[in-house]
């Protein structure tokens, strides 16, 4: 953009870069070895390696840190060093091995092209939404079957949930030779091989501060035909079974390197793309996981019909998907808070998660990630109580427009809208944070409070929608609230014509 800032994301602090005691740690985790066996491979005293995971030691010596990280195949920046630091100008020190200098060299490459997806998500679905037939598209970055996106907004109580205890394994998983290409190679053992799974390698070299493996709520099947009215026979219903975060990170995140290693090669084409050609219909999801997100677009509305929304500006390095890019808040990963069967009891529910995200991204407070041996009572624990107290009296409303799936990832796209009246929501969100745990919330300009939001214009969508580097579930999200705003924001349309 140019000209004024009319979007604007407050700095976060940045944690403390990792010890090099900690590398050590999660080095010899990461590929099963004592503490003697790593001492042994760097030529170190066990106690040595002892002290430095514990914090008694640090480690600055450049000379040391040069040697760990030639040992260990790691990157200069890896252990502290400025890029070109690894040559050492007082002594020829010995060069690598071809196979640990061939390591090297697989993980730098992964690790620039992980950069250049985290950068680029936004012109890499739209350009891999143009793979597949205009019949499928929704938008620039988005692919749906007709008829998953309703012509009109449909309370969220209609959306009906079924559950399957019983699915069948999927037959895309992510370790198919044809992902070869995403996963580099691992060292310390043969020298071709490679990482089995690519939430492996972003453990090792690209760890989000966000990286659990939780259990989620798996997409089955889409059922109900969104160009019809909402009957007993025909509503919005979605088919789920269990599946774990990673499963579906496995398959969507290395499909998306896959895409953004061929754009910046040869370009984005089928012949340069052997994984998503093995995946074939992004729309089976019998042959891969498909976990779905639910993404909410929040709208404060006002008795006089003004109304704003909130964006959130998702930090590449905190999450593990859909960094680095405006997106509607909240939006998080459909799953239960925990494990038990009273999690995925009480979590089964799409307003519940929407709760739990908007608690988590507006108001910052900790995940829910089942830590607790009990499951959230919604009607008595805060703010779920008020959430939903206020819900039931009118003031919060809760639509679902329909689902898609990210062109880029593959990943679901649960499309949602809350309409909060101005007086709840500044009660229910005076505290509003500037940032959380994923990203900051982005403002209309410096100096405006948080709680003001962007103006729902059609000015202020189209320049989003146009011209920053939006979400395409963000963007869906808000093109079907400005086409319903009538339905959505009585009042609202003579005002944010403009």
């Amino acid at each position: 953009m140019t000209g004024h800032t009319w979007l604007w994301t407050p700095p976060r602090a940045t944690p403390a870069s990792v010890g090099v005691g900690q590398l050590l740690r999660a080095y010899r985790q990461a590929h099963g070895l004592t503490q003697q066996q790593l001492a042994d491979r760097l030529g170190f005293d066990q106690s040595y390696v002892s002290k430095a995971e514990s914090g008694r030691r640090a480690i600055h010596d450049i000379s040391t840190l040069r040697h760990i990280a030639r040992n260990l195949a790691l990157s200069p920046e890896d252990v502290g060093l400025a890029p070109g630091a690894m040559a050492d100008p007082r002594r020829d020190s010995s060069p690598r091995s071809p196979a640990a200098e061939q390591v090297a060299a697989s993980q730098r490459a992964w690790r620039l092209t992980r950069d250049h997806l985290n950068h680029h998500r936004i012109s890499l679905a739209r350009a891999a939404v143009r793979l597949y037939p205009e019949t499928d598209r929704l938008g620039s970055g988005l692919l749906a079957r007709p008829g998953w996106v309703w012509d009109r907004p449909v309370d969220i109580d209609e959306v009906a949930l079924h559950w399957q205890d019983k699915v069948e394994p999927p037959l895309i998983r992510g370790d198919e030779p044809e992902t070869a290409g995403s996963r580099p190679l691992l060292g310390g053992g043969s020298p071709q091989t490679r990482y089995q799974r690519y939430t492996r390698a972003m453990r090792d070299l690209d760890r989000p501060t966000l990286f659990e493996n939780r259990l989620s709520f798996r997409l089955l099947d889409i059922a109900g035909d969104g160009t019809a009215p909402v009957t007993a026979d025909n509503r919005p219903t979605l088919n789920f079974g269990h599946t774990t975060y990673f499963d579906a990170v496995d398959v969507c995140e290395t499909v998306a390197h896959e895409a953004a290693a061929a754009m910046a090669g040869t370009g984005l084409s089928w012949p340069a793309l052997p994984f998503r050609a093995r995946i074939g219909n992004p729309f089976d999801f019998g042959r891969r996981v498909a976990l779905p997100s639910i993404n909410t677009l929040t709208i404060r509305h006002d008795r006089g019909g003004q109304a704003s929304f909130f964006l959130h500006r998702r930090s590449a390095g905190s999450v593990a998907t859909a960094g680095g890019v405006y997106h509607v808040i909240p939006a998080g990963v459909f799953q239960p808070s925990g494990i038990t069967a009273f999690h995925h009891e009480a979590d089964f529910d799409l307003w519940r998660n929407i709760m739990r995200e908007l608690s988590e991204e507006l108001l910052g407070n900790p995940e829910h990630d089942g830590s607790s041996s009990s499951p959230i009572d919604y009607d008595t624990d805060e703010p779920f109580r008020s959430f939903e107290q206020a819900r039931r009296a009118g003031s919060v409303r809760v639509s679902y427009f329909g689902i898609g799936l990210d062109a880029l990832t593959l990943f679901g796209e649960i499309l949602t809208v809350v309409v909060i009246d101005a007086d709840a929501f500044d009660k229910l969100f005076g505290g509003m944070v500037q940032s959380n745990a994923e990203g900051s919330v982005v403002t209309a300009g410096p100096n405006r409070a948080v709680t003001e939001g962007i103006p729902f214009t059609h000015t202020s969508l189209r320049r989003l929608v146009d011209t920053e580097p939006i979400a395409p579930s963000a963007a869906a999200c808000l093109e079907l609230a400005w086409r319903h705003r009538e339905t959505l924001l009585p009042g609202v349309r003579a005002r944010t014509a403009s």
